[in-house]
């Protein structure tokens, strides 16, 4: 036997060891990369970075920069930036969490690990209602795009409920996989649609909501006269439209390598963050107080017209992003574990097409049945989004770095910062719930309230 005959092929080994890292690490996925022909982890990371930036990028690039009038264009930029470079540190701590803690689908299977099935159901009602709730708000989105359009040309809940049959539709594709090119479309339009709409208001003569002969339109470097109300709502709805990466974590278990997380989150936080606070300080500039809500509106009818022709898909995308990610968290809840969850059994068509279509119509619902549902939206950024955007990644990373407490100066400064926005983030909690409640009350003193299911242009 010749010495070649006996060296062992170093190559095969070297593949083969890969190979059993590659089934170990697909072991502590939810979900496998073959289960019967099934693999739901399709997703690449510059996919990923569609999801995770049209997840985001919806509602929240529209109502800003009416929020740079409450506080004046300075604390408005400070503000975009502060939670900006926030939200995408806590994105990094999930993303982290989860390559630690192999197998984690959603934040609350993280809160399991942290406090058990208390903190898990308590994570997991937040994350459910916020997102019903925000596909609601996708869907009263596009139906004023139809409004726009048509120029009221039918009930608004008719508009709304033609956005949920086709939001249903689409979200019921189960695999991430499968809708990136939705949120490519998407993210594409809206985007857009911004830029169209920024470089109007920026070439026009005059704000096209300001009355006939007023030449003062509000501008401010600091805003005069800001109450805690009406600061505290302003920075709650900044961070709100940059802090939904709770929605990220399902995301990465659908990736090819989740391990690539960073990539993505890097993308979308940083143009994302980019773009409000450019958008934002272009369209105060120039409209001051008078921004219509949403801002597409801010240009005048003709370009109020393209700009939600241009971006109605995108709006749309918005509330099926969202459906889906809150009727996944059922789906995983209740087949985690057992053959159906990728397998095409009728158990497992069943229990995901009721999911889509009960968040579906829940979203329905509630959106067109509260008559203060744009303040709503605000009350649930506090009670849902401070807790799962600041207090939860904060506990998450204590979990795993408590012990810097007694190590040196550095290490126990960064220990004081995540427990300093603990407190931080249950008083945006508390001070924003009140915020919000108290902005009701005014709004039934004032008789400001719609009724429900009103056909109303809104």
């Amino acid at each position: 036997m010749s010495f070649s005959d006996k060296t062992p092929d170093l190559n095969t080994d070297v593949e083969q060891v890969a190979v059993d890292i590659n089934d170990h690490e697909d072991q502590n996925e939810v979900f496998k990369t073959h289960v019967d022909g099934e693999n739901y982890r399709t997703v690449s990371w510059y996919s990923s970075f569609a999801l995770m930036f049209k997840v985001l990028f919806s509602v929240g690039v529209l109502s800003i920069p009416g929020v740079f009038a409450y506080v004046g264009a300075l604390p408005g930029a400070l503000l975009v930036i502060g939670w900006g470079l926030f939200n995408t540190y806590q994105a990094f701590i999930l993303g982290a969490f989860r390559l630690r803690h192999p197998g984690m689908h959603g934040l609350q299977d993280m809160a399991y690990i942290v406090g058990g099935a208390w903190y898990r159901e308590l994570v997991g009602i937040l994350y459910v209602v916020g997102y019903t709730l925000v596909t609601g708000s996708g869907l009263i989105g596009t139906a004023t795009a139809f409004n726009a359009l048509s120029e009221h040309g039918a009930c608004t809940v008719w508009f709304s409920f033609v956005a949920l049959i086709i939001s249903t539709a689409v979200a019921a594709f189960p695999k991430f996989g499968q809708i990136g090119i939705v949120a490519w479309i998407g993210v594409t339009l809206l985007y857009i649609a911004v830029l169209v709409l920024t470089i109007a208001v920026g070439v026009q003569d005059r704000p096209f909501l300001a009355p006939e002969g007023v030449t003062d339109y509000g501008y401010q470097v600091v805003a005069s006269g800001t109450t805690f109300i009406t600061g505290m709502s302003a920075s709650l709805i900044i961070f709100v439209s940059s802090s939904g990466t709770s929605a990220f974590i399902p995301i990465i278990a659908e990736m090819k390598n989740p391990k690539e997380y960073k990539k993505p989150i890097t993308a979308a936080m940083g143009l994302l963050n980019v773009t409000y606070l450019v958008v934002s300080l272009v369209v105060y500039r120039y409209c001051g107080i008078y921004i219509a809500s949403p801002a597409l509106g801010s240009a005048g009818t003709l370009i109020k017209k393209v700009t939600y022709g241009i971006g109605l898909p995108g709006l749309l995308v918005s509330a099926i992003l969202c459906q889906h990610l809150a009727a996944k968290y059922f789906f995983v809840r209740i087949l985690r574990g057992t053959e159906h969850l990728q397998k095409k059994t009728k158990t497992h068509w069943i229990t995901w097409s009721g999911s889509v279509i009960l968040i579906g119509i829940l979203s329905f619902v509630i959106a067109e049945a509260i008559p203060f549902f744009s303040t709503l939206i605000g009350l649930v950024g506090a009670l849902a989004y401070a807790p799962l955007a600041i207090v939860v990644p904060m506990t998450l990373w204590l979990y795993d770095f408590g012990h810097y407490r007694k190590g040196n100066l550095w290490k126990k400064a960064l220990w004081a910062f995540h427990v300093l926005f603990i407190f931080i983030g249950l008083f945006m909690t508390v001070g924003g719930s009140y915020t919000m409640i108290q902005t009701i009350i005014d709004a039934y003193a004032t008789g400001s309230v719609d009724r429900a299911f009103s056909c109303a242009d809104k």
